[in-house]
């Protein structure tokens, strides 16, 4: 799968920058990296025999096949976390005698867009019930990247084949988001204004309950100083947003006006200036894009397309794969081992509709051009 081909590159690529500006504990980033790629050529096939369940496979055996099938399916989510704690490491590779050289020009472009800094003037203006909202938003990130990829998953409705169809479009597009992001921090090394002292002096503190302590308490275990340009939680949310476009646009319309807060959440929380938002949601269209290109053609097993009450194949039928698939998988569970040829006249992969595409993409645009225009109501 392609998205096998974008983590290796990713891996190799951190691995080289490590490597050529001898980072701290560079020899233990190759080694590790290196056994990612190794671990990555010895992974099983998708859509291989393991998948399938066996008639012979006691209850246990059966859930342990389905638990790997979808780890096979979704690992590279599980690697975000420890990739993102890893830039501590390479954030300042390329210019370790001026740390975090680029965050004044951040500032700079905050100040020339909004006439001051976003992050102190929507803070300022808020109030402890405002303050639990927007830390609400900024922890909605993870239920939108967990809800997202289990969405995905079951192709937006339970008792279909999985992966659904617009499985591998939501992940290659989400994890392009965040890997896009996570390249420029060795680069473009930044802190947000919250990690500045002088900027900090004088506001007032975040009131709330809930959110507002759980994101503090996840930024004092999990922050690290200087990946903040571009936002990955921005583009990870939106790239995996109009990934879902594709095939859910109600999902991904929920999605987009979730996305739409978390994206102002990041600056009223102080965590990023306002312009990593809009790199962020550059990045994700970047990503959208490459995602949808790369997975234009695929088609996972089992997908959820095949819908119920569909005529079964006959010769001469210019069908697409999954229904071969689906009705070869039902022939097989119901102990058929032989049946006649069936002559197809072409199969179709799976294909994303460049026009449904530009219309997801527009669709987060106009959300972000709204997120600004909020920004300045709620200021001026």
């Amino acid at each position: 799968m392609a998205l096998d081909w974008v983590l290796a590159t990713y891996v190799t690529f951190v691995a080289l920058v490590a490597v050529a500006w001898s980072v701290p504990w560079w020899p233990y980033i190759l080694a590790g990296h290196t056994a990612i790629v190794v671990g990555l050529l010895l992974l099983p096939p998708r859509g291989a025999a393991w998948e399938q369940p066996r008639a012979a496979d006691p209850r246990w055996l059966f859930w342990a096949r389905s638990v790997a099938r979808f780890l096979r399916y979704t690992y590279p989510a599980l690697l975000l976390t420890p990739f993102f704690e890893e830039v501590s490491l390479t954030v300042n590779a390329v210019a370790a005698d001026a740390p975090y050289w680029f965050e004044h020009y951040l500032f700079n472009a905050d100040s020339t867009l909004f006439g001051g800094t976003p992050a102190v003037m929507l803070s300022q203006a808020g109030n402890p019930m405002l303050d639990e909202i927007m830390h609400a938003f900024y922890f909605s990130y993870f239920l939108l990247i967990i809800g997202g990829i289990v969405i995905a998953w079951n192709g937006g409705r339970r008792g279909r084949g999985t992966p659904g169809s617009g499985f591998h479009t939501a992940m290659t597009c989400m994890m392009l988001g965040f890997f896009l992001s996570y390249v420029w921090y060795p680069f473009l090394p930044a802190r947000g204004p919250w990690e500045h002292p002088e900027v900090m002096a004088g506001l007032r503190p975040f009131g709330g309950w809930v959110f507002t302590r759980a994101i503090e308490l996840i930024i004092a275990g999990a922050a690290v100083s200087g990946g903040c340009f571009p936002s990955a939680h921005v583009s990870g949310a939106w790239a995996l947003t109009f990934g879902l476009y594709a095939t859910d646009r109600r999902t991904a319309l929920w999605f987009g006006l979730v996305a739409t807060g978390l994206s102002v959440a990041c600056v009223y929380t102080r965590y990023h200036h306002a312009v990593d938002v809009l790199a962020g949601l550059t990045v994700a269209t970047v990503a959208a894009m490459i995602g949808y290109g790369l997975t234009r053609h695929s088609m996972p097993p089992g997908s959820a397309p095949a819908a119920r009450g569909q005529r079964p194949v006959s010769a001469g039928d210019d069908v697409p794969v999954y229904r071969v698939a689906h009705e070869a998988k039902t022939l097989w569970q119901n102990g058929v081992t032989s049946v006649p040829r069936i002559a197809l006249t072409s199969l179709h992969a799976d294909s994303v509709d460049g026009c449904c595409a530009a219309r997801g993409i527009l669709f987060g645009l106009l959300l972000s051009a709204s997120l600004w225009v909020g920004l300045y109501v709620m200021v001026f």
